[in-house]
């Protein structure tokens, strides 16, 4: 009689990492169920859900439908958050899912240190590990002594990553070249309501950011390091990788595993890190816990079954008996974002039409490219052209009537 694979909830589907997830449960023909917020999303557009949903993904209604949901299932689904909001709410409810579903998370109070950036850095500077000089203002006297001790540029975080955030600055975080501009942005952060943290900024190149992605199983034991490298990422500054390579960082490595080995921690996530290129030290940048990252597609092509080993793990089911990184030189690709990124250096002069396509080559792995899954990415190109055709019309229209 043949196994019956429980069904895989994807919760986030219209992101990047939700679309991959979906992608990846589906080659293993593991049926999927996506959860989306925004049902015209181009996320939306995959062929690799039988079914998808619409719910809000933030907050009590994604519990009320998956509590709906459960009443269709003989054998209980696994559950895949893929944003950090979905992992908090999960969290949050991880009693009463736990009868009708399973999943890995980190424990509540594991969360609570990792994504919460006030406590997380914190506890790196009390345990010793990398990090920029951190500051934490509370009010316009804290900022007032940080302007003191802080160097320019520096950056500006969020304490907790909310849609609010996200509302009122776009962008994950703030750049800031003067005392003056610092003082503007904490004004306004406070005026939205946003707890932030200040710090500085590692000087080098998109190539010196790198992770470690990982997974940990139910009983705290690590199956999976995979290290991976940033080629470039849009913003240019201070965004999500565009291009990205795997690559050996044993450096990387080790500093991951010592900082997890200080919690028991269990589930999937990575750690950001940029190598100082003054001082050749490696920083923690950035924590991401309890979700699949954006660059997850790169693992699983490089041969490294993680989203298969966590279905497996939850699922009380063998997991893959090979999950160790090969260390080959396949590149991940963000195509749409790749195209901003290049172009910006290109106008700085930084990297020209040939260069990028040297870039490029090599073995791939792309974020929404896919020939067995191609809407989401002819929907988003027809998106692109539409409105670069939109802005093209209306120069000329300001152009004839001037």
């Amino acid at each position: 009689m043949p196994l019956i694979k429980p069904t895989a909830i994807v919760i986030k589907l219209d992101c990047v990492t939700g679309l991959d997830t979906a992608r990846i449960l589906s080659r293993h023909e593991i049926p999927v169920i996506g959860i989306a917020d925004n049902p015209k999303s181009y996320f939306c557009r995959t062929n690799s859900c039988r079914e998808i949903l619409f719910s809000s993904t933030t907050d009590k209604n994604l519990i009320e439908t998956l509590l709906r949901l459960a009443k269709q299932f003989e054998t209980k689904p696994v559950l895949f958050p893929c944003s950090d909001e979905s992992i908090r709410i999960l969290s949050e409810n991880r009693e009463i899912l736990k009868e009708f579903y399973n999943y890995v998370i980190p424990d509540a109070d594991v969360l609570d240190l990792y994504m919460n950036k006030r406590n997380f850095y914190r506890y790196s500077l009390e345990n010793g590990f990398p990090i920029p000089a951190t500051f934490f203002p509370s009010n316009m006297t804290d900022l007032e002594d940080i302007m003191k001790r802080v160097s320019f540029p520096c950056l500006i975080k969020p304490v907790i990553k909310t849609p609010n955030w996200y509302k009122h600055f776009k962008h994950k975080v703030i750049k800031v070249m003067s005392p003056e501009e610092l003082s503007e942005a904490f004004v306004k952060c406070s005026s939205v309501g946003e707890s932030i943290i200040v710090q500085e900024w590692i000087e080098g190149t998109d190539s010196d950011l790198y992770s470690c992605i990982f997974y940990y199983d139910k009983d705290y034991k690590r199956n999976i390091a995979f290290t991976s490298r940033k080629l470039r990422q849009w913003l240019t500054d201070s965004g999500d990788a565009s291009l990205a390579q795997e690559c050996r960082n044993d450096s990387v490595l080790k500093i991951t595993e010592e900082l997890l080995g200080k919690v028991q921690f269990r589930g999937i996530g990575s750690i950001e890190y940029k190598l100082d290129s003054s001082s050749g030290r490696y920083y923690i940048t950035e924590p991401n816990i309890g979700r699949p990252v954006s660059r997850i597609g790169l693992v699983e092509d490089a041969g490294v079954p993680i989203i298969q080993t966590m279905y497996c793990d939850a699922s009380g089911l063998p997991l893959p008996s090979h999950n160790g990184q090969l260390y080959g030189d396949i590149k991940w690709v963000s195509l749409h974002n790749d195209v901003l990124s290049a172009w910006t250096y290109y106008k700085k002069g930084e990297l020209s039409l040939w260069g990028w396509i040297k870039s490029l080559y090599g073995k791939k792995s792309f974020a929404v490219l896919s020939i067995r899954d191609p809407l989401p990415f002819i929907t988003l190109a027809y998106i692109v052209v539409q409105g670069f055709c939109k802005r093209f019309l209306r120069k000329i229209y300001v152009r004839l009537k001037s």
